[in-house]
């Protein structure tokens, strides 16, 4: 009795399991027929295959990040060294590490405020010295580095940060590219890494932090305005401005042509958005009047219409004034102007591309037909706005470039983008190892021939 109820109850269990694990085995093929495992633990081969691949991903991904550091550190040592060089000339342009750094740092200690630079080089120098300014340009140099690597972001969506930091780190080495005969290593080029202005080398993760806070905020003018982003947007462009005045000098004039371009598109849908976007400046130009009063105290000082004022041709080192200005002009846009012409039908979506290539010609047409009167007429000062505007569209024509390689566009056009990109790189890094030896920035090519 006992032990035929005990054998019974132990047939039906054998059968149910067999049961039970034909369905499982069943659910499990359909799942993986399908396409989706809903039973992921089973298959151990699978999960020892993909444990070695996240193990192989994290692997490269620290080698990676280890590599980005000691590049980052060895750029770092390498600026910080450079500007107490700099620092440590007593300037005047024969000097083999010249620069503007120590007539900036001698306003500062003159009670001469004109910028944000006055108010930080001051206490450094008194904290730490020469090597405290170095130090704190250094850090500059790395910010600019870090938010041009931020603003890859959407060329570089499935890259690391490291990767986009490298690539950063390596494409704001470009200088104009070197040809034989060519006119100046510096003199006459349009570029956007400078080693020997304290105001331009402050200026520049702030002028980019701002151009990419805009880019965020305008899609909504013809909304509801985010004001989050529009207070940002505005911040940073007032902090630009008080480090150097040359961005809102392109900027505004651009913004104001966008701002009565949407008004007629939209037939004033979107005025209310559109003033406050036209007040976003006004901080910052009330900013340039405060550096004007400081800058422009002389009498016979101020800003002409170039064809106002008389002056050397052979001195004006910036323009289509002789030959070196303009074989410079010529070698700072080979890889913009291959990138304009090979991929131009892609970069002419983005509206960061069109936008940037809009202020940067307006800063190069303020550039060409206004000029410094008095004793700042050869200093070349309003050139620097289309410096920090070139740099904003160098992150575009960048971008657009390494859209493309995602995207597969052809291949020879790639090539040859690619190809002018490495001639800026090369050059670039000739020039910085010439400014490491001790080979001034005024220095000409060696073959060329002013006169």
């Amino acid at each position: 009795g006992r032990g035929c109820y005990i054998g019974f109850v132990l047939r039906d269990v054998r059968l149910a399991c067999h049961q039970r694990y034909r369905v499982l085995r069943a659910d499990v093929g359909w799942g993986i027929l399908c396409g989706h495992d809903r039973h992921r633990k089973l298959p151990a081969a699978r999960n020892v295959g993909h444990s070695t691949v996240t193990k192989s991903k994290q692997q490269k991904n620290a080698i990676l990040t280890i590599v980005c550091l000691l590049a980052l550190a060895v750029f770092g040592a390498a600026m910080v060294w450079l500007h107490y060089q700099q620092l440590c000339s007593p300037g005047g342009g024969d000097d083999p590490y010249t620069s503007d750094l120590g007539q900036h740092l001698y306003f500062a200690q003159q009670g001469m405020i004109y910028s944000t630079v006055s108010l930080l080089i001051g206490p450094a120098y008194d904290i730490a010295g020469r090597i405290g300014i170095a130090v704190l340009l250094a850090v500059f140099h790395l910010a600019a580095v870090a938010v041009f690597a931020w603003g890859l972001r959407a060329a570089l969506p499935e890259s690391t940060r490291p990767v986009r930091l490298l690539v950063s780190l390596a494409v704001n080495l470009a200088t104009a590219v070197w040809m034989p005969r060519g006119g100046y290593w510096y003199q006459g080029t349009v570029g956007g890494t400078i080693y020997h202005n304290t105001t331009y080398i402050m200026l520049a993760p702030f002028a980019l932090l701002t151009m990419l806070a805009f880019y965020r905020v305008w899609p909504t003018v013809r909304g509801r305005l985010d004001l989050r982003s529009y207070a940002v947007y505005t911040v940073l462009l007032t902090v630009a401005t008080s480090f150097k005045a040359n961005l809102i000098f392109a900027f505004a004039p651009a913004l104001l042509v966008l701002l009565i371009a949407d008004f007629v598109r939209s037939r004033a849908k979107n005025l209310k958005n559109e003033i406050l976007m036209g007040c976003s400046v006004f901080p910052g130009v009330a900013l340039c009047f405060v550096q004007a009063r400081v800058l422009f105290a002389a009498e016979d000082s101020g800003i002409r219409l170039i064809f106002t004022v008389p002056f050397d041709h052979h001195r004006m080192l910036w323009g289509p004034f002789n030959e070196a200005g303009v074989l410079g002009l010529a070698r700072s846009f080979v890889f913009a102007a291959a990138v304009g012409l090979l991929l131009g039908r892609a970069a002419w979506k983005s509206f960061r591309y069109r936008f940037s290539l809009f202020t940067f010609a307006v800063s190069m047409a303020e550039a060409l037909l206004l000029v410094e009167s008095g004793e700042r007429l050869y200093h070349a000062n309003l050139w620097w706005g289309p410096f920090i505007c070139f740099w904003a569209f160098w992150l575009e024509s960048v971008s657009v470039f390494l859209a493309q390689c995602r995207a597969k566009a052809p291949r020879w056009r790639l090539v040859l983008c690619g190809l002018a990109l490495v001639w800026h790189l090369a050059s670039g890094v000739c020039f910085l190892v010439m400014l490491l030896c001790g080979v001034s920035y005024n220095v000409p090519i060696l073959t060329y021939n002013l006169w």
